[in-house]
């Protein structure tokens, strides 16, 4: 998958699904998108600033500007949103603390450092593959055959939205197993936004429940 800003539960559903989880940095650069922005409770937006930002380049050309204003002000919007929710210190320290101290330069390092932290707060064990950048120069349904057959799998599991991308046929005439991940009845108010804000309000054992409510298509 394309590595998106603080997901939402249903990318962390993908991620446990799978033996394995490869980082689709080598992909271009998507300008408002997922990539550098999501949606807090109540709408509330969050972003990071990058620069450079052009669909020219791929994930990992995009440098991230983190500095020590950008990050002041994404606490005090977490403090004044989450400050007296159950989980808000236990997020805080496990999370976004080892961020602001880690050195990432780009969006991609940034978002998958981010994904990982969370996957580890879950207990999800997926094994990650830090880059696809290297492996392929073919782009869409032939990207994504050799990147699973490089790493010698068997079934490649997309997005419920990639059902109009992408075609099982077309994927079986290379031996791979076309599958799509279609979330469940979620018992959270707000399950398409970030996951953040799942993290501060719920418990996570709840959390690790909803993870397992899904279908593969």
């Amino acid at each position: 998958m394309q590595p998106y800003f603080f997901p939402y539960l249903g990318y962390f559903q993908l991620i446990k699904e799978v033996d394995t989880y490869i980082n689709l940095d080598h992909v271009a650069f998507m300008k408002r998108s997922y990539m550098t922005r999501n949606t807090l409770k109540n709408g509330i937006l969050i972003n990071i600033n990058v620069s450079g930002g052009s669909q020219n380049k791929s994930c990992t050309e995009i440098k991230v500007l983190d500095d020590s204003k950008w990050w002041s002000k994404l606490y005090k919007t977490l403090d004044i949103n989450y400050k007296k929710s159950p989980n808000y210190s236990r997020v805080i320290t496990q999370i976004i603390d080892p961020l602001c101290y880690w050195n990432q330069n780009t969006i991609s390092e940034f978002n998958l450092d981010a994904i990982k932290l969370i996957c580890n707060y879950l207990d999800i064990k997926t094994k990650f593959i830090d880059t696809s950048e290297g492996i392929t120069s073919n782009p869409k349904n032939k990207g994504l055959q050799d990147i699973t057959k490089h790493f010698g799998g068997t079934t490649y599991i997309n997005a419920i939205g990639g059902q109009e991308l992408y075609n099982k046929k077309d994927f079986a005439s290379q031996n791979i197993d076309l599958k799509f991940i279609q979330m469940g009845k979620i018992e959270v108010d707000n399950q398409y936004a970030s996951i953040l804000d799942l993290l501060f309000r719920y418990d996570k054992e709840h959390l690790k429940q909803q993870l397992n409510k899904y279908t593969l298509i």
